[in-house]
């Protein structure tokens, strides 16, 4: 069984325009004479490998902490890309049984809208891209809408770059936090899992 940590470090992730850049702030330091460490973090919730809640687009939608727990959790398919992904990339690289897709194109790329039109058809439960969004600035907020209207979770932020294109385990369950629009995660695939069991 081999575990890929596809989370960037929270500290050292690119960041969405306009974001809280991270700080992390140690409210008692053992090396200053406290009985022990204690930090706080300050951030924003998109930063670094991160769920998108349906709340995040739809004013009415689900919070993260409500979002089922089995999205996150399962076989997936990493399929690469390179540039805009079309329903016509949809159509040649994601199994018709894929539940779970994380596309893998070096950050630059994003989906576009008849594309995700053609992944809605799959029943998918989770789309995940390598990119800081899934849209891009022109097609943002329809391609996060329509998304999240068929109920597909989305990660966004993952560190795909030490992945090959194949089927893994995904582990990527956001944080417990009510009301959020958005939590990072832990996002980690394994591979090989099922003869290890």
């Amino acid at each position: 069984m081999i575990i890929y940590d596809i989370s960037p470090d929270i500290m050292k992730a690119k960041l969405y325009p306009g974001d809280t850049e991270p700080s992390l702030k140690r409210v008692s330091e053992m090396a200053a004479g406290g009985a022990y460490n204690l930090s706080d973090i300050n951030m924003c919730l998109h930063t670094g490998a991160h769920i998108d809640a349906p709340l995040h687009f739809l004013e009415d939608g689900l919070g993260v902490a409500d979002m089922p727990l089995e999205k996150f959790m399962g076989k997936c398919t990493v399929a690469c890309a390179e540039g805009p992904i079309t329903a016509q990339w949809v159509e040649k690289n994601m199994p018709w049984n894929c539940k779970r897709l994380l596309i893998k194109c070096g950050g630059s790329g994003y989906l576009m809208e008849n594309a995700v039109h053609e992944i809605c058809r799959f029943r998918t439960e989770l789309v995940g891209i390598d990119s800081l969004s899934v849209g891009s600035a022109e097609n943002e907020e329809a391609v996060h809408r329509e998304l999240m209207y068929n109920d597909i979770a989305v990660l966004e932020g993952i560190d795909l770059s030490g992945v090959k294109a194949g089927d893994y385990f995904l582990f990527a369950a956001p944080l417990k936090i009510e009301n959020a629009e958005a939590s990072p995660c832990r996002a980690l695939l394994i591979d090989d899992i099922f003869s290890f069991m």
